[in-house]
């Protein structure tokens, strides 16, 4: 029986969308019948939202694991700052690495120690490409890291095509994207609520620098879509974290809700999407200038629920359908035009929304691409 290891930083941010990040490949593994547990053994701090964090450092983290994997009846390890083993013991970690044909450490989470790399193989997933890409090609010792590896993938769907500006780093990446397990988001049965939503972080983390050119976060996008609330009367929110400018935001007609709120739990988050009328985002700047192709797990999520997707494009729109539940957009003429659209059939735009993740999301599709490319069968 093929058999996986899934490495992700769910535990280091146990919020929803990142949970769920991991989460799915799991479930989309285990569907093709491949033997798979999570592992995360960092040694990073992690988050813990609430407002009067435990002593332990790991005390939140574990109770939010042992709860959505638990779930699923997904196999999960988690090690905490101070070395502590939670979910399973080192020597049971120890045993699922030897054992596993590949070991899939998802936006390089955790480092490759003495027991990932006792697997077959180990691939590395970067879902932050461009970001990615310029440390590769200007970072020797991040360089030397990805040759460590057997394999790398990449949510740069357009690497190499003539659109692209991702630089040349002349490493053997092969492309992916998301997986999501339908059967959770299929439980969503209630119509399109009214309300354009997305979760986002305003200013994730450093800009970066290539040939001349800054490269940025969410915020340096947002102004191709600030005024439409009130251009076009409809309602809009983010939930948002970061330093935001709220008051511009709200005389722009945004909504504002918490981050943490609505990310506590997986469910919580599914019944969100659920209640929203679709998703309104910009993309990284890094990722629209670099014009990668990446695309979304959040609006993948939004369209696996029949929730019809508006996202800036970075290129991704030369690999997916278009026009019909699915909108890409580079000016704010073309977001506005995209969301009178969904306006004049919401419920047509839902159905097809649904019908873009089953034919290009579905787990068991990606993961069978991606086990294919890595030569596991």
């Amino acid at each position: 029986m093929t058999s996986a290891v899934v490495c992700g930083l769910a535990g280091h941010m146990p919020l929803a969308g990142v949970g769920l990040h991991y989460l799915q490949y799991c479930l989309g593994l285990r569907d093709l019948g491949v033997e798979v547990s999570y592992l995360e053994d960092n040694g990073a701090w992690p988050l813990d939202p609430r407002p009067v964090p435990d002593d332990d450092p790991g005390a939140y983290s574990v109770a939010w694991l042992r709860e959505m994997f638990g779930a699923f009846d997904v196999p999960w390890a988690f090690v905490d700052p101070s070395g502590r083993y939670h979910g399973a013991t080192a020597h049971e970690v120890r045993r699922r690495c030897a054992q596993a044909d590949l070991v899939l450490n998802v936006s390089g989470s955790n480092w490759m120690g003495r027991d990932h790399r006792a697997a077959k193989a180990i691939a590395y997933v970067d879902t932050d490409s461009g970001f990615t890409q310029i440390v590769s090609a200007t970072d020797r010792r991040f360089r030397d890291v990805l040759e460590s590896y057997d394999l790398l993938f990449t949510f740069a769907e357009a690497l190499g095509s003539s659109d692209s500006r991702l630089p040349a780093d002349g490493l053997p990446w092969k492309t992916t994207r998301q997986p999501v397990w339908l059967p959770f988001w299929e439980e969503v049965r209630t119509p399109p609520g009214d309300t354009y939503t997305t979760v986002m972080n305003w200013h994730a983390y450093g800009v970066a620098e290539w040939n001349g050119e800054k490269w940025g976060q969410k915020d340096a996008e947002f102004h191709l879509v600030h005024a439409l609330p009130n251009e076009l009367g409809l309602a809009m929110e983010l939930a948002v974290a970061g330093e935001v400018p709220q008051s511009e935001l709200e005389a722009n007609g945004w909504r504002l809700s918490d981050p943490y709120e609505v990310t506590r739990t997986i469910w919580r988050f599914r019944d969100y999407i659920a209640a929203s009328r679709g998703e309104l985002t910009v993309a990284k700047q890094a990722y629209v200038r670099s014009r990668c192709g990446w695309f979304s797990e959040r609006s993948a999520n939004y369209l696996a629920a029949g929730r019809p997707v508006v996202a800036q494009d970075t290129g991704w729109s030369a690999y997916l359908p278009t026009g019909a539940g699915l909108f890409p957009f580079s000016s704010t003429e073309e977001a506005a035009d995209a969301l009178r659209a969904i306006e004049a059939d919401v419920t047509r735009h839902s159905i097809a929304a649904r019908d873009v993740a089953r034919t290009h999301f579905d787990a068991s599709v990606v993961l069978g691409r991606l086990l294919s490319d890595a030569g596991v069968t």
